[in-house]
């Protein structure tokens, strides 16, 4: 290549400006070069030149002298109009101007290679942020768009020309205005950069949402904007999330402006912001009446300064809590409002004030009023009625445990058949009487939700003979067939309450003995059905009675009804029975139908679900036989008002050896233990004047300090008697009328004369150093009858009043206070000797007699110590238990 065209090539690749005689100059330079060729040529043939030839020669020489002036006037002008650094224009050395000239273009082929490299990493920064990028020209209206700005709207780069109509014609019609507008501030010279959001049509027609922001990179001289370059930042997934927001917002606002709870907010010094239409409404004042108002100043309360001023320094640390408060309203009405207060924070976190949300609850309140006097006198009539009941039983009952007790005596004399019709006659009139007593209470308890059901084993077969060897004379006498099937696919121990069993079928039985005049009572029971270790075994009672109307089999199980009075002036009756065995048959987690045609007869059927038990799990296949001679010599303190049950107790006891005296109220066998305290064991009636069982007991455990054993007596069979005699520390209790093995059964338990009933073995926790059990459940479960609920509620409390109760003696004790120490050691003590924790029981006793110097004593904190470290121990056995 030419150097001419090279040098042409470089020099226009670099260097600005206007290069038109630039070619023209280069082949002038190149010509010289050549000349200079051809002039080194002519000195080696000018010893060999004619005279002419010189002449010619010199003319031609002079000529191209002449040019190269000319050719080198022309460069040094284009070098001075490119601004070489270094350049002269009085400079005559060619070489020295084509090297200067050399030189630049060096610089600016560098210049040009860092300005590509510059343009790499901007284009590189641009694709990796996902932005476009767009250059307008002001002045030529000529504008570039990246092709990552066109990838954004859908677009290859060929496809979306660098016009800016193509951009125009996209903006949304609703934005062109707002787009238009930036343009006309940019020519005004309103603006040196923009940001603005707006939509712009896509490809395939949905419009997307971009960011424009851009700048003015040159003006021209008069100021205007000669060029803007910028970005766009696709922002559709922004607008779309904000736009959600919005929705919900505007949602939440329309439901705190027409909701019917009242929206306040306060700032830290509790002035009013803000408050909804329903808080106006509530508070009896206009939007602007609130607005910069106090709320503690608008509102009075009858609530004293300091609750509200606790809930303001709750608000301050965050926490948000509900309360309720009395206000009074723009008209001075007193209303209830239940106040749901939280803190208010700004953007940044800080604390601005809170919010609370209101509820007007006057009503409410007010109907809790009504309810709670309502509750009351409900309460009240339930204890009236309670204590109507109790009253009831022990009346009747202490009558009855003479005429039964002493019929049971007389049974034992030898009679004529004539007085043995008689007694007959005695003790069916008893048996009925105390049928109908159990009935009432019966219902009571279950009304009232306190009946309980015992979970012991039984064998069905047996409980079913029973119930026929008990209504099968009274069958006979009427000539009337009596018979029992049984499945023998039933286990042969069930777990359920077999009493409760055994008294609904002896009420069904006896009914359909009753209303039958002739033909016969099947008795049957079958297996239903096996589920896991369950049996759902059905008893049914079938007669050939007079049946039951259609229309009276609706009402069969409500209290205190019968079909017709002729029916109850006949058959008697107190129309409880059918309620009663419902209500058990339900609580049994069982069902009963009845069918029944008037005329033909009556089949009752009851489906029970039972659990198979083992023979571990009887209870009367662990019933020791104890001869009359066991008590003999026993003193026994009784303390009884009633002459007659004295009697019949003191006629019991004879039999047994047993030397009894008598006391006639509490005060008295409180007295007679005082200076006489060789006894063995108290029977403690639990209704007496001067002084209850009770009170008694109390004053004999506390006063007296003794441990004498301590049996209550009562007619009260209502629930709830048995765990008020263990509470105040009685070891045993027996109902009256008593059955004779039943009190004698008691008395050796509390004598410790008698194995546990239920269990082979004592339930004691693991034993400790070779120093025997920990404790023992023996005395529980006796005084339960092996009632685990009741054992279990018993443990639950030793469980929580233990703990308590010792850290009350710490407490005492750190302030020295012996009595406080006495009287807890006492008050621990019954629950101690029923759990007949041994080790303890020496302890409290030592604890309830501590001398009054024994404050601050070394002993003493010993003692607390070793009695909290055993109790520990005990607890944590127990825990098991209860776990169990």
């Amino acid at each position: 290549m030419k150097l001419n065209k090279l040098l042409e090539r470089q020099i226009k690749k670099h260097l600005p400006g206007d290069t038109s005689g630039l070619s023209a100059f280069l082949e002038a330079v190149n010509n010289s070069y050549i000349a200079y060729e051809k002039d080194s040529l002519l000195a080696e043939r000018a010893f060999k030149m004619s005279e002419e030839e010189y002449v010619e020669v010199n003319e031609r020489l002079q000529k191209e002298v002449e040019s190269r002036k000319i050719s080198i006037e022309k460069l040094k002008e284009a070098i001075a109009q490119v601004g070489v650094e270094g350049f002269s224009a009085e400079s005559e050395n060619l070489l020295e101007i084509v090297e200067l000239l050399k030189d630049e273009i060096s610089k600016r082929d560098e210049v040009e290679r860092q300005l590509k490299s510059s343009q790499e990493l901007w284009q590189f920064a641009l694709d990796g942020s996902g932005d476009g990028v767009w250059d307008y020209d002001f002045q030529t209206r000529k504008i570039f768009f990246s092709k990552r700005y066109k990838e954004m709207l859908g677009y290859r780069d060929e496809e979306f020309p660098n016009q800016p109509d193509e951009w125009m014609n996209r903006i949304h019609p609703e934005d062109m205005a707002r787009v238009m507008m930036t343009d006309q501030q940019y020519f005004f010279q309103k603006l040196s950069n923009h940001q603005i959001e707006y939509r712009i049509r896509h490809k395939d027609g949905h419009y997307i949402w971009v960011l424009d922001r851009g700048m003015v990179v040159s003006r021209t001289p008069e100021g205007l904007p000669a060029r803007v370059i910028g970005t766009h930042t696709d922002i559709t997934e922004r607008k779309i999330a904000e736009q959600a927001i919005s929705i919900r917002e505007e949602k939440y606002r329309n439901i705190l402006a027409n909701m019917n709870l009242g929206l306040l907010e306060v700032d830290n010094n509790e002035v009013i912001q803000y408050a909804n239409q329903s808080f106006c409404d509530m508070s009896g004042y206009k939007l602007e009446e609130l607005l910069g108002r106090q709320a503690e100043k608008l509102f009075p309360t009858t609530e004293s300064n300091a609750l509200l001023q606790n809930k303001n320094a709750l608000r301050r640390e965050g926490v948000s809590d509900a309360y309720e408060l009395i206000v009074k309203n723009k008209k001075g009405e007193v209303r209830w409002w239940l106040i749901s207060g939280a803190p208010r924070y700004n953007d940044s976190g800080e604390l601005m004030g809170s919010i609370g949300i209101h509820l007007d609850i006057t009503l409410r309140k007010a109907l809790e009023l009504e309810l709670g006097e309502a509750r009351e006198e409900a309460e009240q009539s339930v204890k009236a009625k309670e204590s109507f009941l109790a009253n009831m039983s022990h009346e009747i009952r202490t009558p009855m445990n003479a005429i039964i007790g002493m019929g049971r005596q007389l049974e034992k004399t030898g009679m004529n058949d004539q007085q043995r019709f008689f007694l007959n006659t005695i003790n069916t009139a008893a048996d009925h009487l105390l049928v109908v007593i159990n009935d009432i209470l019966d219902i009571s308890k279950i009304e009232a939700g306190k009946l309980e059901l015992e979970q012991t084993g039984f064998n069905a077969g047996e409980v079913l003979e029973h119930v026929v060897s008990v209504m099968k004379p009274r069958a006979e006498e009427k000539g009337l067939e009596m018979s029992l099937n049984y499945d023998d696919n039933i286990a042969p121990v069930l777990i359920g309450d077999a009493h409760r069993i055994n008294q609904i079928l002896l009420n069904m039985v006896s009914n359909a003995v009753k209303f039958t005049e002739k033909g016969g009572v099947t008795l049957s029971c079958r297996l239903r059905k096996k589920i896991d270790h369950k049996q759902v075994v059905e008893f049914s009672v079938r007669d050939t009675g007079i049946g039951i109307s259609e229309e009276y089999l609706g009402h069969l199980f409500e209290k205190f009804t019968q079909e017709d009075r002729t029916t109850a002036r006949k058959y008697g009756g107190t129309g409880l029975g059918m309620a009663i065995t419902k209500e058990l048959v339900e609580l049994m987690q069982g069902q009963i139908n009845v069918y029944s045609k008037k005329d033909i007869g009556t089949e009752i059927l009851i489906s029970l679900p039972l659990e198979i038990g083992t023979e571990d799990d009887r209870q009367d296949a662990k019933k020791d036989l104890i001869d009359s001679t066991f008590l003999k010599g026993k003193k026994i303190l009784l303390a009884e008002d009633n002459e007659v049950n004295r009697l019949v107790a003191i006629t019991v006891l004879d039999n047994y050896g047993v030397i009894t005296i008598e006391a006639k109220n509490g005060a008295e066998a409180v007295k007679t233990l005082k200076y006489g305290k060789d006894y063995d064991l108290v029977l403690m009636d639990m209704q007496m004047p001067v002084m209850g069982g009770l009170e008694a007991t109390e004053v004999i455990r506390k006063e007296l300090k003794m441990d004498i054993p301590i049996i209550a007596l009562t007619a009260n069979a209502i629930k709830g008697d048995s765990e008020r005699c263990i509470a105040a520390g009685m070891n045993g209790f027996v109902s009256k009328p008593f059955e004779e093995n039943d009190l004698i059964n008691e008395i050796a338990r509390c004598l410790h004369l008698e194995a546990p009933l239920e269990d082979d073995e004592p339930v004691v926790a693991e034993e400790v150093e070779q120093s025997g059990p920990l404790y023992s459940l023996e005395k529980l479960e006796q005084i339960s009858r092996g009632d685990k609920v009741f054992i279990k509620r018993m443990i639950g409390l030793f469980l929580e009043q233990t703990p308590q109760v010792i850290q009350e003696m710490r407490d005492a004790f750190a302030q020295n206070d012996i009595d406080a120490i006495r009287k807890l050691g006492h008050k621990i003590k019954p629950m101690i000797s029923n759990l007949e924790i041994k080790k303890a029981l020496e302890a409290v006793r030592e604890l309830e007699n501590l001398p009054d110097e024994s404050a601050g004593s070394k002993r003493v904190t010993e003692l607390l110590d070793n009695f909290a470290a055993l109790m520990k121990r005990v607890e944590d056995e127990m825990q098991k238990i209860i776990k169990k």
